[in-house]
């Protein structure tokens, strides 16, 4: 289908102008035809047919084609809908716990989220996954050890299991890895599980919580 999309692509490069280009399928079978009755004869019988299985051929790699396009559309609108029920991240005063480092890795979690789903859901916008992904999971990892070490100083009655919630987000983050390498997920899969799970779900308010027991 790749080499089908690329056949398509440079045969519209090439007729131009547009109208042109939509009627050839047509043409080759008016021309099929027209030759029929011009030449009543073995000849004339095979440039028509050529003509006219030309037309077919044309019009059928078209539709695939555009079919082909029209699937990808929805598939992908259908990807981005969970991201545009998330919209923007508003950050509130009321997120902050206290400590100036964890605070401002929170707030920058909440600002990349807010950039990569914008980019994805503007189409305009084309955004490096690989390079976003390495990124965005070092910042996360770096914030859980932080976090951790922080957790372990001010509520280390609480550290433990937070640390086993960062561990199984990290091992689930792992598993959509490994399954990219075996293609059997895609980056942006992986990539809505860290802006979903990771950043809205656990940073904003999971780590709501145990703030919450720090200023009790």
């Amino acid at each position: 289908m790749a080499l089908l999309r690329h056949i398509i692509e440079a045969q519209r490069d090439w007729y131009k102008p547009n109208w042109l280009y939509e009627s050839i399928p047509g043409l080759y079978m008016g021309a099929g035809v027209f030759t029929f009755v011009l030449l009543r004869n073995a000849l004339g019988m095979f440039s028509g047919g050529l003509f006219i299985v030309s037309s077919v051929v044309v019009s059928s790699q078209r539709y695939l084609y555009r079919r082909q396009k029209a699937l990808a559309r929805a598939e992908k609108e259908e990807e981005h809908k969970e991201l545009k029920k998330l919209g923007t991240i508003v950050w509130r005063s009321s997120f902050h716990c206290g400590d100036k480092l964890i605070d401002e890795q929170h707030k920058f979690l909440v600002s990349e989220a807010n950039r990569i789903i914008g980019a994805i859901i503007d189409d305009e916008q084309e955004l490096d996954y690989e390079k976003t992904l390495v990124k965005l999971l070092r910042d996360i990892q770096r914030h859980f050890r932080d976090e951790e070490k922080f957790l372990i100083k001010m509520l280390p009655e609480v550290a433990p299991q937070h640390k086993a919630t960062h561990q199984k987000l990290m091992d689930q983050t792992m598993s959509l890895v490994d399954d990219i390498r075996a293609e059997e997920a895609t980056p942006y899969e992986l990539l809505s599980f860290l802006l979903i799970n990771v950043i809205t779900k656990h940073v904003v308010s999971e780590d709501l919580k145990w703030k919450d027991m720090l200023e009790g």
